[in-house]
């Protein structure tokens, strides 16, 4: 697997985890503490180097993340491609942050 398709799988992957743990939390299940956090996982094999504006660019991150909550995974037909375009559009807005 070549880089840029293991970043965009990490990305969905982080997609996915993060609306099954927002789903439990709003059914009242405690499992922030199951967040993936794959970003710095993500930023560092995109090339991006730490720098005083990571904070920005996680909340970057995660604001263009969010728009995952209105994907319904349960159609699984359609759902793969929903994500797959998000995470490609995240992979090309984080490209922009790379020095």
């Amino acid at each position: 697997m070549q880089t840029e398709q293991l970043i965009i799988s990490l990305i969905k992957d982080d997609l996915i985890n993060s609306k099954l743990v927002n789903g439990l939390n709003q059914l009242g299940l405690c499992a922030s503490d199951y967040h993936l956090h794959l970003s710095e996982t993500i930023f560092s094999l995109m090339g991006i180097d730490e720098t005083p504006d990571n904070d920005k660019l996680l909340d970057y991150y995660i604001q263009l993340s969010s728009a995952v909550q209105r994907v319904d995974l349960s159609d699984i037909t359609g759902s793969d491609a929903v994500v797959e375009k998000l995470a490609r559009t995240i992979h090309s807005e984080l490209l922009q942050w790379k020095v």
